[in-house]
């Protein structure tokens, strides 16, 4: 698959998610299957302004590529200002443009979906990105629209476009319903249909059989794995084998779980130091043991690991019972 002048060996994308995908996330999502990841949203605001804890959220290794920096924004300004210091200091493998998140505190600031509301708006912020951009190819993440009501995924895809976009991803549901629901991926394939540059399909793949049946019924080019991939690294390189050749790899045992999440932990706290690491471990601990026989009785201790040593330790006694 082709975004712009960037080639990626595979249909499978890591969702950048807020709080989730920083280095270690993204690592193992790379290291796993995933032919692209993102950082978490980035604020334009807060790139312009040269703040230490937003700018920390742009760093990545090679090991982490190809990778997109997504930044969010209302401002064609300030959004055109930040992708050229993105460009300039951290030159990723794309920029995307967060057009999708329906988290209060970013669209109370006419950010993320917020932006779907005025589309002279969001062609401005494309067009701005875009220049300041340079080579590196720009993407959005939409949203089919702010409501059910007023779906506009296929009017932002064609001035997506115009704009000069290299790819659009959309989230088929609108931002009014979050989660809930079924996504709608009809929308998608109307909108492959109505534009000719890639479309990223994202909502409700759960499954390798998912995605296959995402690809075959939209003809969407590649597909973007969010919430799943929570404690489920795995995920990426099961659909990425399944899409590749058919076969279908069985689900990682608890053993194989608790080999990554250690991994994980190794990671975070090479990361983040010792004790941090192993805080910030905790909510990803919790989503490794999903569905795990006696979970409700094991989560309890792991969201109170101190240590790499605890988390060990813990899981240790978990497989003695």
């Amino acid at each position: 698959m082709r975004i712009g002048n960037l080639n990626l060996k595979g249909q499978v994308l890591a969702a950048p998610l807020a709080g989730i995908s920083n280095r270690p996330f993204r690592v193992l999502a790379v290291g796993w299957g995933a032919a692209l990841t993102y950082t978490e949203m980035v604020s334009s605001e807060g790139i312009i302004r040269h703040q230490k804890k937003t700018l920390a959220l742009m760093e990545f290794q090679s090991d982490e590529q190809p990778i997109g920096i997504q930044l969010f924004g209302a401002n064609p300004e300030v959004m055109g200002q930040a992708a050229a210091i993105v460009r300039e200091q951290f030159c990723p493998d794309l920029i995307d443009l967060n057009f999708g998140c329906p988290v209060k505190k970013v669209v109370r600031k006419n950010g993320g979906a917020a932006v779907l509301k005025d589309l002279v708006l969001t062609e401005e912020i494309i067009r701005a990105v875009v220049e300041a951009a340079g080579e590196i190819p720009v993407t959005i993440k939409i949203r089919s629209g702010w409501d059910d009501e007023n779906p506009v995924y296929i009017e932002a895809g064609i001035i997506a476009r115009k704009a000069g976009a290299a790819a659009v991803t959309l989230h088929a549901r609108s931002r009014s319903r979050g989660f809930a629901g079924e996504a709608d991926w009809l929308a998608i394939k109307k909108l492959k249909n109505a534009i000719d540059i890639p479309v990223i399909g994202n909502g409700d793949i759960k499954t390798p059989l998912d995605a296959r049946r995402m690809i075959d019924q939209t003809a969407c080019d590649a597909v973007m794995i969010g919430r799943v991939s929570f404690g489920n690294p795995f995920i990426f390189g099961r659909v990425d084998h399944y899409l590749k050749t058919g076969e279908l790899l069985p689900e990682p045992s608890v053993t194989d779980k608790i080999e990554l999440a250690l991994e994980h932990a190794e990671l975070m706290v090479g990361q983040y130091g010792e004790t941090r690491g192993a805080k910030m471990m905790r909510r990803y601990l919790g989503w490794y043991v999903k569905g795990w026989p006696g979970a409700t009785e094991l989560r309890p201790r792991l969201f109170q690991v101190e240590t790499r040593d605890d988390i060990k330790q813990v899981f240790d006694d978990y497989l003695e019972k």
